[in-house]
Formats: structure tokens, C-alpha cells, sequence
């Protein structure tokens, strides 16, 4: 394999993070123009309607659906040979720092989300600001302008490419150490006008041709959608959130579109060589309730699709075997993991008839996606999508090591496993940190192939 062509799934070479970029040296983007043909009253300051059209012009450009492929193209690198994976040192020496998340999760610094379909982008409402004059605007703290510079740099990457001079690999290695110390910001519900761009980028997934999408949904019903059907209307099926923007229809049409991905991949003939290496299912149940975080968090079901499509493919293709191979070995990893970090609630599981296999299956398959709430899930999802899909193993024993206390003095644990407590993606990406730092060489290394691993 060349420098130039990087597997996603391949182990990194072990190399430290790239330092934090200096906030004063990040450009903000200039102010638009003044208004030469309007009054005097406004010219010398940005009024509020300037200030909305201004922004409105910069959300169409982010979340403009009329062409997957060229939106695609315009916000994110192609997939070039830069290793998305970043090894186990760089996630140890960026776990040193305490990650600053709260700005992250403030609502009251976005917007709210309107109601919305899938496939439907969502209008950006500016919220009322007041207009900064230049006596107000030479008092704003240094440090107040540097919070402001981190909070726009993953927009700002994602918008104009890398800046000059910087190559692709450090590019996406400052976007990874990003999401590990500032976090997406979002809105109490989830909700990023540039999560999902991200996500493409961070998964290494090329400009996607929406045709290709289509031409599989008039295609009608695949050999898997009465399975599909079934299993629908109970995807998140108490998520309100979820609900008043995902519509059955939506997930049905892009679950459908994979299964006859993959079932013409696996009847052609010859058959390609994935098939050839990879036996799948059309559809496997809990496969519903991994797309539906990808269809919350897109602005058309195309990107849901091609996210869904590279996650089957690329990183957990074991997972959709007939006998879900990939997932038992997850669940088993979890055994072991969980033994070598603490023995005591190990033994004490396991003397309750709990192995993982009992509580942890959902989870492994879903990616933690069946624990609500959902606007968390995107957030461990970002951690995961940048650092490697395959330490969702870890943050399930993660979650565990949380709540140790309450499952030993639980009367009945195999009731509280049933379902685990609500997602806290911070304290569960740092518990993950720590427990990777741990882990013994071998067992690191079963964690990041069990996905892939056909023995």
C-alpha cells in the first residue's frame, strides 16, 4: 500500500496529535460591505437584515440537496489517501487534556430546530443579536474572541477546505482533536447545520451521485422489505424528537435502498470482491435503529444512505453476516474488557448469569444508537466517527464502569441492564479514553479488526 492510500479500517501508525491551533491565529470571516445605496444610518454599522441574508446565503451553500454530488464536493476533500483513524498514542495523549464541552450543549448559543422531513433541508432562523458598535466590540475579551474562532473552525473547515499550506491528513487531524476538546455545537436537540458534512468527511466517504439512490428506490419493494415493514414503526418509536422529523417513509425508502445494494452485490456474477470476501443479509433487524440517527442528523436521504452504505462496507461489515459474527465478537470483547478493567463487577455480572451477550447485543449492533437520548448519541457518534467506529465496544463497557455502583446495589441488575441508563457522551467518551489507555496491546488489537475479522 502506497502513502497516498489509506484504508479506513487500517490500524494508524502511532503518532502524537498535531497541536491545538492558536485561536488568534484563526481569520474570522470578514464583514460584508457596507450598503453604498442605503441611508447614512446604516451604512456605518451591520444592521439585522444584512446580518440574515449574509447567513442565509452561507446555510444554502452548506445545506443546498438538489445535487448530493456536488454539495458533497464543496464542503468536504475527496477520499485521498489520509489516514482517518487516528492511532491509540493520539487518542492517549489527547485524553491528557480535559475536553471543554459545555459551549457544545448550551442551547441558548443556537438556534431551535423547526419541524422537518428527512429529506427536506431546514431553513436557518438567525437569532436577534444585538449589533456590536466599535467602542462595544473593542471591549469583547480576548478570550471571548478566541471561544468564538475554536467554535467556527470546524464550520469554517468544512465550508473553505484546509487553509493554505496544510495538507489533508492535518487538516482532518485538527477537525479529530476538535471533536475531542471543543465538540460540534449543536442545539438542545442535536441539531448542526454541519454535523452530517463532518461526519461524510471524517468517514472519508466520496462525492455521492443521488441518481444512484434513486434508480435504486424505483426499483420497488427489495426481497427484505416485508422484514422492513415490520419493523419501521417501532424504530425510536417513543423519541419524539425523532418523530417530528423522520417519517417512516423516509427509513423505509433508504433501508429498502440498501437491501437491494446488497443484494445485487451478492447475486451478481461474478460477484464483486466484497461479496466474494463478505457474505450479508438484504436486512437484519436493529439495522433500523442504526440509520435513524444518520436520517436525523441529514439534510437529504441520500447522505443517510451513503453514510449507512459506508458503515456496512467499510467498518462493520461482519456485523450484517447471517449469524452477525461481528457483533458476537463484540459482545465477547466486552467481556474480556471489562474483566481487565474491573474485576470485581466482572465476577459480579457473570455470578448473576450476565455475560454482555444477555445486555449488550442491542447496543454493539446499534452503535449505542437504541440508548436515548438521541442528541447524545450524535455526540458519541461524532467521538466514533472521527477515532474509529470500533471503540463503540469500549464505550459500551464504558457505561458500565459508570454506573458500577448502581448495578451492585441494584436488587435486580439484569432489570436495570434491560435498559441502560441515558447516554452522557462526555463522561462516556473520557471513561473511553481511560479504558483505552489501559488495554494490553493484544486485546487493543482484537477491539479494532473484530468488525472485520471473518475467523
Amino acid at each position: 500500500m502506497t502513502a497516498t492510500s489509506i484504508s479506513p479500517h487500517k490500524v494508524a501508525s502511532r503518532h502524537a496529535l498535531l497541536p491545538s491551533p492558536d485561536p488568534s491565529a484563526i481569520k474570522l470571516p470578514d464583514s460584508p460591505q457596507k450598503n453604498t445605496t442605503g441611508t447614512a444610518s446604516n451604512t456605518g454599522s451591520l444592521t439585522e437584515k444584512s446580518r440574515g441574508l449574509r447567513r442565509l446565503q452561507s446555510h444554502n451553500q452548506l445545506s443546498s440537496t438538489s445535487n448530493m454530488g456536488t454539495q458533497a464536493s464543496n464542503l468536504r476533500p475527496a477520499r485521498l489517501g489520509f489516514n482517518s483513524k487516528p492511532s491509540r498514542e493520539q487518542l492517549n495523549s489527547v485524553s491528557a487534556q480535559q475536553p471543554t464541552t459545555a459551549a457544545a450543549t448550551n442551547p441558548s448559543t443556537t438556534t431551535g430546530r423547526v419541524r422537518a422531513n428527512s429529506d427536506a433541508p431546514m431553513p436557518y432562523m438567525p437569532r436577534a443579536r444585538k449589533v456590536q458598535t466599535a467602542s462595544s466590540s473593542s471591549n469583547l475579551s480576548s478570550s471571548h474572541l478566541a471561544a468564538h474562532a475554536r467554535k467556527s473552525s470546524l464550520e469554517m473547515t468544512l465550508r473553505d477546505g484546509p487553509p493554505p499550506g496544510t495538507t489533508t491528513a492535518s487538516a482532518v487531524s485538527l477537525l479529530q482533536h476538535s471533536i475531542l476538546t471543543n465538540g460540534v455545537i449543536a442545539t438542545k436537540e442535536g441539531m448542526s447545520d454541519y454535523r452530517i458534512y463532518l461526519w461524510l468527511t471524517l468517514l472519508n466517504i466520496p462525492a455521492f451521485p443521488t441518481d444512484t439512490y434513486l434508480a435504486l428506490i424505483h426499483r420497488g419493494r427489495s426481497p427484505a422489505y416485508e422484514k422492513i415493514s415490520n419493523d419501521v414503526f417501532r424504530t425510536l418509536a417513543t423519541d419524539t424528537l425523532f418523530k417530528r422529523r423522520v417519517t417512516d417513509a423516509s427509513l423505509t425508502r433508504v433501508l429498502n435502498a440498501t437491501a437491494w445494494r446488497i443484494h445485487e452485490d451478492q447475486t451478481s456474477d461474478p460477484k464483486t470482491p466484497f461479496a466474494s470476501k463478505y457474505t450479508q443479509s438484504t436486512y437484519l433487524q436493529g439495522i433500523n435503529v442504526l440509520s435513524a440517527p444518520l436520517l436525523y442528523a441529514s439534510r437529504s436521504e441520500a447522505q443517510a444512505y451513503a453514510i449507512l452504505t459506508c458503515l456496512l462496507t467499510e467498518h462493520i461489515p461482519t456485523y450484517l453476516s447471517p449469524t452477525m459474527s461481528g457483533v458476537h465478537r463484540g459482545v465477547d470483547l466486552i467481556d474480556r474488557i471489562l474483566a481487565h478493567m474491573n474485576p470485581k463487577l466482572s465476577s459480579f455480572l457473570l455470578s448473576k448469569n450476565l455475560p454482555a451477550r444477555i445486555y449488550a447485543f442491542p447496543s454493539v449492533l446499534t452503535l449505542c444508537a437504541c440508548t436515548p437520548p438521541l442528541p447524545e448519541v450524535m455526540r458519541l457518534w461524532d467521538f466514533l466517527f472521527a477515532f474509529g467506529v470500533h471503540l463503540n465496544v469500549i464505550c459500551v463497557v464504558a457505561q458500565l464502569l459508570l454506573c458500577k455502583d448502581a448495578l451492585q446495589d441494584h436488587p435486580s441488575p439484569a432489570k436495570m441492564l434491560r435498559s441502560f441508563p441515558s447516554l452522557n457522551a462526555d463522561e462516556i467518551i473520557k471513561m473511553t479514553l481511560l479504558v483505552v489507555r489501559e488495554l494490553p496491546e493484544d486485546l487493543f488489537r482484537d477491539v479494532v479488526v473484530h468488525a472485520r475479522d471473518l475467523s
